[in-house]
């Protein structure tokens, strides 16, 4: 029997679902594992590859992962397979699907081209299917009879289908009890093809989630306990996947790791995990980042897990809200938002890189509600805050129809960043995108206030995130001064005309935010399923990430834009509490110029840049300890004005040559990077050639810095 089973990506603005396709992998060893005698399971990730292994003549079975990201491709490629192999045993995985049972009967009805869905775990369901296609010597969806469709296949586990009038959804709902039982696909060697540098290694050390929380899609009770990996296992697949990266050039290697667990740092078996990485760092200089889902709980051990790994991993406290009405309506009673906004404080005490999502539009959200948790989170040090608009996600409890009604969602349509493309295959020309649906109001939240929480998101992204102005916020924070307050002046600030290329910037992404909204889903899809129109989204003239977009066009060619508003705010801001020196407006200036240097056009390899400093701004920053209450500012002044340079390390050349080959260098492509990597490990580093004797300093460096900041 001739079994291919595919995980679509996107490729043609760049590749959209980078992920090495190890759940596909799992699917062939345990099957393989259980059906010694099965010919070798073929795995595709990308649609020219899928064209050419059918050219080598049809599969009796093909199998189409299903998510968010490629759901509408499978489709379409399901639809053309059929058309030319009409006898091809079709199927589809992933958690894109409804839990509802006459919404599955609604969607395979609108699929006449698929024949079987497997939802939840797909492993043991896989293998039974094709264990009774083996024993019935079946190769053709024809050879399956009447019989089989309503008496035989109904006992089978986690499987739905509809044959003419028959429509079964199995009552049987299995897990992989023992994940013992699932062979690795990285230590066979299946995966290697996938090992060359264009996609993210991916492993998962255990599966399930023992929280409920509405929007997720893990947030069924059939996922609730939590199976894990033997550690050997976790172990030789971590050296596995290192050793195989080592041997790439280093402008084409990954540094980066992906660990799907849901609540990686939570259980002890983890500060395990996090020693053998641990160990592959010391010896292959690999993992330098870990893309992770930290715990929601158990913050003390998850800061644990983070300090054995070097800092390569951020530390998440995903609120998603801190209000308790939304987190009621969200069923997140039993994750201590207590807790992980004390972990981004302690965090914050030893360097640790912190991060928290926020979702806008939850049932009972409001402006004013989402403000003040950004304003908490922000206040509790987090790093980074990623805002994120609900999605509504099939098979999901707030995507039914009922929460829907309940809350009255206002559901608007619009293109999945990167998601698009035009394919030739079988002999046909296929256009197509993924659609999602996102809530813009509720009987809550106007559409005006979505759009001005969409306006401080932007806001948060350029001038908090990723420790883009961390000299200001750090000067800031020495003050006692509020870094809420500073974003909340620039906000305020963004509306005067004499910013206004920063107010335009503002206004576009509003517009932007505006005209990606569709309220017909039929017409969207039908939009993107003309070749022209897919253009437009490839060249970037339509669809992105536009926080994204915004923000790194706002930190590459707008950069002197938003370091005028910063600047400007942080000094009206301290006016208005009575903070003012000219020498400090002098040292905010050289702050805001410091990071210019460190960060503008930094996707321009050969630049070198240089300013002229009359502070020393890095000794400023090492001093770690200092009390701006009492501050000798003059501790930090040279003698005379430095001329300094600013440049990138040879690491810093190949980790964005690495990017710009994966994602490009155009702003769709600095977007996917910069949403990719802590950005901070690309500034540019300056020289230091600059330093200077004790002695070269001002004499009268024990002069305190006098003025308001006396009556602090």
């Amino acid at each position: 029997m001739k079994i291919i089973l595919v995980d679509l990506t996107y490729t043609q603005q760049s590749i959209a679902s980078d992920v090495v396709p190890a759940a596909i992998g799992m699917l062939a060893e345990y099957v393989e594992s259980k059906l010694p005698n099965l010919p070798k399971i073929k795995l595709v990730k990308f649609p020219e590859d899928l064209s050419l292994e059918l050219k080598n003549g049809k599969p009796d079975l093909i199998g189409f992962s299903n998510y968010v990201w490629n759901a509408s491709l499978a489709d379409a490629y399901i639809k053309r397979i059929k058309e030319v192999y009409p006898e091809t045993i079709t199927l589809m995985g992933g958690p894109s699907f409804p839990t509802d049972k006459e919404e599955q009967r609604i969607y395979l009805t609108e699929r006449p081209s698929l024949d079987f869905y497997i939802v939840k775990e797909g492993e043991h369901a896989l293998y039974k299917l094709v264990e009774f296609f083996i024993k019935r010597k079946i190769t053709s969806i024809k050879q399956i009879s009447t019989h089989d469709f309503q008496n035989v296949l109904t006992e089978y586990p986690n499987l739905v289908y509809k044959k003419d009038d028959i429509f079964v959804s199995s009552n049987k709902l299995e897990r992989v009890m023992d994940l013992s039982q699932i062979p690795s696909p990285y230590l066979s060697g299946r995966l290697d093809e996938f090992l060359d540098g264009k996609l993210l290694p991916i492993t998962q050390t255990n599966r399930g989630c023992p929280f409920t929380c509405t929007f997720c899609t893990e947030g069924q009770s059939y996922w609730t306990k939590v199976r894990r990996k033997p550690r050997d296992v976790v172990e030789n697949e971590v050296s596995y996947i290192a050793d195989k990266m080592n041997t790439l050039p280093a402008e084409k290697r990954r540094t980066d790791l992906l660990i799907a667990d849901s609540n990686f740092g939570m259980f002890t078996e983890d500060l395990d995990t996090c020693k053998v990485i641990a160990d592959e760092q010391k010896k292959n200089g690999y993992p330098k980042y870990i893309n992770v889902a930290t715990g929601k709980n158990k913050k003390e051990r998850v800061l644990e897990a983070a300090k054995i790994v070097n800092g390569a991993m951020k530390l998440a406290g995903s609120v998603q809200s801190l209000d308790p009405e939304i987190q009621d309506n969200i069923k997140r009673k039993n994750i201590s938002s207590k807790e992980i906004v004390d972990m981004a404080l302690k965090s914050s005490e030893i360097g640790a890189n912190t991060y928290s999502e926020v979702i806008l539009g939850l049932p009972g959200d409001t402006k004013e509600k989402h403000f003040k948790t950004l304003k908490t989170l922000v206040e509790s040090s987090f790093t980074t805050i990623s805002m994120y608009q609900l999605m509504i996600l099939p098979g999901t409890e707030l995507g039914s129809r009922e929460s829907i009604n309940k809350y009255e969602m206002d559901i608007k349509y619009r293109v999945v960043p990167r998601c698009y493309g035009t394919y030739k295959f079988l002999g046909d020309e296929i256009s197509v995108s993924e659609v999602e649906g996102i809530c813009t109001s509720t009987n809550t939240l106007s559409f005006q206030d979505y759009l001005d929480c969409r306006k401080i998101n932007l806001i948060i992204n350029i001038f908090y995130n990723d420790s883009v102005f961390e000299e200001v916020i750090s000067l800031l924070n020495k003050l006692k001064v509020s870094i809420w307050d500073w974003l909340e002046e620039i906000y305020i600030n963004s509306s005067k005309e004499e910013f206004k290329d920063f107010k335009n910037l503002l206004n576009d992404f509003l517009d932007d935010s505006e005209k990606e909204l569709w309220k017909d889903k039929e017409k969207l899809t039908k939009f993107t399923s003309n070749k022209e129109n897919i253009n437009f989204f490839i060249e970037g003239k339509l669809g992105s990430n536009l926080i994204f977009k915004y923000k790194s066009r706002s930190l590459t060619y707008d950069l002197d834009v938003a370091g005028k508003i910063a600047e400007y705010s942080t000094n009206s801001l301290l006016s208005k509490m009575k903070i003012q020196n000219p020498s400090l407006k002098t040292f905010i200036k050289e702050l805001v110029l410091f990071k210019k240097c460190q960060i503008e056009d930094i996707f321009d390899l050969e630049l070198i840049k240089e300013g002229k400093f009359n502070f020393d701004i890095n000794k400023y920053i090492e001093d770690k300890n200092e009390n701006f209450i009492s501050i000798n500012l003059n501790k930090y002044k040279f003698r005379n004005t430095k001329k300094i340079k600013f440049y990138l390390t040879k690491e810093q050349i190949n980790q964005i040559k690495s990017y710009n080959l994966l994602f490009g260098n155009k702003i769709d492509g600095i977007s996917r990077t910069l949403s990719r990597v802590y950005i901070k490990k690309l500034f540019r580093t300056l020289n230091n050639n600059y330093q200077i004797t004790n002695d070269e300093f001002h004499e009268n460096n024990s002069r305190r810095w006098g003025g308001g900041l006396e009556s602090v």
